[in-house]
């Protein structure tokens, strides 16, 4: 008689195989094989990690620790450039010549202190506006050659007056855009450079987008030195700092000109 296996179980012909694990039939004399039940079971292969793996994988910390140190040192070297270098450089070497600043070295002490913003001596500032407005009257003539003459004694009687030097530079470009004759002639030219100058001057210290940028790079120098993510802003930062960012730029735009239009 045939053997009978229980309810589930895999029957058939042992076969050898790889990962399989039988045996063959038992063979009688007298009867018919009987198949026997074979049971597999599935082996389970592997290899041990070397040392130098695992070796390498507790040095992961160290070589991210450093990584990591390396781009907060980045990140604060960035913060200090948008909040001094960038606009320092950028102010000293757009703002209009003048004899106080034409031989001072770049970055030396005097240099740094001159371009923050000095007042204006009464008088040399009155000399100045009255320069302005004569050469204002004279563009209106059409003496355009005498107007820009009185527009660059602006520059040299109040070189830190930046929205009396802008007004005198915008008027300067508009009385060399009247000389020209033809696109592209050297009235043209010096027309847009008289722009030029306006332009990129109001790029450095009076720019406004140096400040914003180097707080938000500093804020997130801040959170990641402290290991934490770099949260959103609460309405304690916005009424501390954001607000009086946001104050103190108004007031420089009215008070300054900032920026430069």
């Amino acid at each position: 008689a045939r053997g009978t296996a229980p309810r589930g179980a895999r029957i058939g012909r042992a076969r050898a195989s790889p990962g399989r694990i039988g045996t063959a039939p038992a063979v009688s004399s007298t009867s018919a094989p009987r198949w026997r039940v074979v049971v597999v079971r599935a082996a389970r292969v592997g290899t041990e990690r070397s040392s130098s793996s695992s070796s390498s994988s507790s040095d992961a910390p160290d070589a991210t620790g450093v990584s990591r140190r390396a781009a907060l040192a980045g990140k604060g070297l960035f913060t200090l450039g948008e909040a001094f270098i960038f606009l320092w450089a950028t102010e000293g070497a757009t703002r209009p010549k003048s004899p106080a600043t034409a031989d001072l070295a770049p970055f030396s002490p005097a240099w740094l202190s001159s371009i923050l913003y000095t007042e204006t001596n009464p008088d040399a500032k009155a000399s100045a506006k009255a320069a302005l407005l004569l050469g204002e009257a004279l563009q209106a003539e059409g003496k355009h050659a005498e107007a820009i003459g009185k527009f660059e004694e602006v520059y040299a009687l109040a070189p830190t007056e930046y929205k009396m030097c802008q007004r005198a530079g915008l008027l300067t470009a508009v009385s060399y855009k009247a000389m020209s004759t033809r696109l592209g002639d050297d009235y043209d030219k010096k027309a847009n450079d008289a722009k030029q100058v306006v332009w990129w001057w109001g790029r450095g210290t009076r720019w406004p987008g140096w400040y914003i940028v180097a707080y938000l790079s500093a804020r997130n120098v801040w959170f990641e030195t402290r290991e934490d993510p770099v949260g959103a802003f609460t309405t304690t930062e916005g009424l501390a700092v954001l607000v009086p960012i946001w104050l103190g730029l108004l007031y420089a735009l009215v008070a300054f000109g900032i920026p430069d239009y």
